[in-house]
């Protein structure tokens, strides 16, 4: 009974960090992403713009379309992803994560034309899990980091306005990378 209790609550946990109106707002449009729904599921996805450019100017444009799902059963929903999913004109790849009960080691894929008309992967992936690939570790550290903002909006501080401290580094607020000083490698190389 307990194990049902803390499982049913991270699924809500999940839920809410897709679906919250607040989390969309502050933390997902920051990166592009915006409410979406289809084939019966619903999560978050953006589109990301790749530009090839040479001295005569650009010669390739292509997308690549980033979805985040909450799905309750991930095998079958990925088969029926895979199975469902039409190539779009000028999309290269289709990243589909998951969010579910568990992480797997290896994304399902599906070519559309050989791969002339891009393809689809699905991962299943368990918000808190270490990534399991690394194509796939923008968006687990995107997850695990909304479950945080998530966690400071339910207290009732604003992450916008106040800066989260992350309580491993001192005077570097958490996400940020820590950064030494320009020149301070040098400076030790030379000192006596």
């Amino acid at each position: 009974m307990v194990l049902r209790i803390m499982y049913s609550k991270r699924m809500v946990r999940i839920i809410e960090i897709l679906t919250d109106k607040k989390m969309l707002e502050i933390y997902w449009s920051e990166f592009g992403f915006e409410a979406w729904s289809g084939l019966g599921l619903r999560g978050i996805s953006r589109r990301v713009t790749f530009r090839k450019d040479s001295l005569m100017g650009e010669v390739a444009r292509y997308y690549s379309d980033d979805y985040i799902i909450f799905s309750s059963d991930t095998e079958r929903f990925a088969r029926e992803i895979l199975d469902m999913w039409k190539p779009v004109n000028d999309v290269m790849s289709h990243r589909i994560m998951l969010l579910g009960h568990s992480s797997w080691e290896k994304p399902l894929h599906r070519d559309f034309l050989f791969g002339f008309r891009g393809w689809v992967e699905v991962l299943s992936y368990r918000p808190g899990d270490p990534p399991p690939v690394r194509k796939y570790s923008d968006l687990s550290a995107l997850v695990n980091n909304a479950g945080i903002v998530l966690g400071k909006l339910a207290q009732g501080i604003n992450p916008v306005k106040e800066r989260i401290r992350d309580p491993r580094r001192r005077g570097v607020s958490e996400g940020e990378p820590k950064r030494p000083a320009p020149l301070e490698g040098l400076k030790k190389l030379f000192r006596r």
